[in-house]
């Protein structure tokens, strides 16, 4: 699957099923600054690519929204692999309160702070099957 291919997939699939969805895919976090697409570049480049970060407007924005949605949400779904903006939005979104679902396997070598997550799932299709939420393998 494309690099993001899973989280689009999923995205889809909760909307269809009525879930309001907020993703870094969709918010602009994914081209702030004159940074290329996530999808043609790594994540881990895009720190580097948003220059003056601390005053550009732009970041302020995004990072407004991020917080706005994790305040109206209900759930925090990590799916890995993740960046650190996922990791600290997780505990911000753990500290409100919120319920956090991982997905996927953890690659880090810093695994203490998955234990936040509340529910684990290896796969996005385990994920949706645990919502009755017909997959590929399903069918």
């Amino acid at each position: 699957m494309a690099k993001h291919g899973h989280r689009k997939k999923l995205s889809i699939a909760l909307i269809a099923q009525g879930h309001t969805v907020s993703s870094f895919l969709d918010n602009g976090a994914n081209a702030v600054g004159g940074a290329p697409p996530l999808e043609e570049s790594e994540e881990k480049d895009v720190p580097n690519a948003i220059l003056k970060w601390e005053n550009n407007p732009a970041v302020k924005e995004i990072f407004d929204s991020d917080m706005k949605a994790l305040k109206e949400s209900d759930v925090f779904i990590l799916l890995e692999p993740s960046g650190r903006s996922s990791l600290a939005e997780a505990g911000i979104a753990y500290g409100m309160g919120k319920k956090i679902v991982l997905i996927g396997v953890v690659t880090h070598p810093t695994i203490v702070v998955y234990s936040i997550c509340e529910s684990r799932y290896a796969t996005t299709d385990e994920f949706l099957a645990s919502l009755g939420v017909p997959t590929p393998q399903s069918q």
